[in-house]
């Protein structure tokens, strides 16, 4: 076993010139016969003999075969998919692989790249609005094909950045019903001991329901008075947390925290706050049913979405006249644009619109000297 500088002669290229287990193998360099580049491959040659000494020897990693590129969109899918596996966590790639598989490929699989056109783009997004999928699954579509397309740009796959000839279609976001003050009461007195708690806790920090199901007592700081908020849980397995900024610490307000000492009990010896009868997790689709549903309709109280605990803790503490950088920092908000645009008709104490405030103040001003 051994490694050798040559040069072919009709070129004057330099190349290495490998026997590997009674096979010869020629691998051209291009390099030109010049003292630096013979330096340069007499070092890689003499690596390669220790590796084959000490049998660690890797051909791949030394001379990795080159890679075709894409050329259709199914291969182009598979690359992507490849490259999202090292960044999403398991239950998003399950995701990313349906809508791919399901929605993009059946179109644009056989297609090639250079295909992508606008005509073409507007009948693959007629045939997802005939499908009648909501607004938002359909841009969840788009935009999922809009990574591939601006990752084949940056490769170059594509010579020009097709990526922005795809078009979202207008999503107006579903309304929001958080419950008033007295609705929350209602609610609260509604539930059974073994559920309050948990309520308490959702109307009390805007946790989502995702994050309340897998929080664990570990994570409750009694000393600091913080949750700390870390994961989710959906669809039976730990998720991350929907962006950076929900990975967060919420305060714990009195009300809270004399719920969590009551929910300690309830517990009993499970690692989480929130299990169920068996000291799981719960299923969200079987609690939403069974326990919020069934107790709006004990609480005589309009039918609404369960994420509304969390719309109804944030449209309280605005009310209540609390600084809106404190209420985006508990949501787990980077900004206060959520809560300008999401909240603000909901907040009696910002939709003053006789502009008194304002009088009162450059009244002031005229008076001072």
């Amino acid at each position: 076993m051994s490694a050798r500088v040559r040069v072919e002669p009709k070129t004057s290229r330099l190349y290495l010139d490998l026997h590997i287990d009674g096979r010869r193998k020629k691998v051209t360099s291009h390099l030109p016969d010049t003292p630096r580049n013979r330096q340069i491959l007499e070092a890689k040659a003499e690596t390669i003999e220790r590796e084959l000494f000490l049998g660690t020897f890797d051909l791949e990693r030394h001379f990795p075969t080159k890679k075709t590129k894409p050329v259709t969109f199914k291969e182009l899918y598979e690359e992507w998919k490849k490259k999202k596996t090292n960044e999403v966590s398991p239950l998003t790639l399950e995701w990313y692989e349906e809508v791919g598989e399901g929605k993009i490929l059946p179109f644009w699989g056989s297609k090639r790249l250079t295909d992508f056109s606008h005509s073409g783009f507007d009948t693959f997004k007629a045939g997802l609005l005939e499908q009648k999928l909501a607004p938002r699954t359909v841009n969840i579509v788009l935009m999922r094909l809009r990574e591939m397309l601006r990752m084949a740009y940056q490769r170059g796959y594509l010579t020009e950045d097709r990526s922005s000839w795809v078009v979202k279609v207008r999503d107006s976001r579903s309304e929001i019903f958080p419950l008033s003050f007295e609705e929350k009461e209602r609610l609260l007195m509604a539930l059974s001991v073994r559920w309050r708690p948990y309520f308490v806790v959702a109307f009390g920090t805007g946790l989502r329901p995702s994050e309340q199901i897998a929080l664990k007592w570990e994570a409750i700081d009694w000393g600091r008075n913080k949750i700390l908020v870390r994961e989710g849980w959906r669809h039976g397995q730990r998720t991350r947390l929907k962006t950076r900024a929900s990975q967060r610490e919420v305060d714990m307000l009195p009300a809270v925290r004399k719920a969590l000492e009551a929910q300690r009990v309830i517990a009993g010896g499970s690692t989480l706050v929130f299990p169920n009868s068996r000291g799981q997790h719960i299923n969200v689709n079987n609690f939403r049913r069974r326990i919020w549903y069934a107790t709006l309709d004990r609480a005589k109280l309009r039918q609404r979405d369960f994420y509304n605990t969390r719309h109804t803790f944030a449209t309280h503490a605005l009310a209540s006249g609390e600084d809106p950088g404190w209420v985006a920092k508990m949501l787990g908000h980077t900004t206060l644009t959520m809560l300008v645009t999401r909240y603000y008709q909901y907040v009696p104490n910002l939709t003053r619109k006789d502009g008194s405030l304002l009088a009162k103040w450059l009244d002031k001003g005229r008076k001072t000297p």
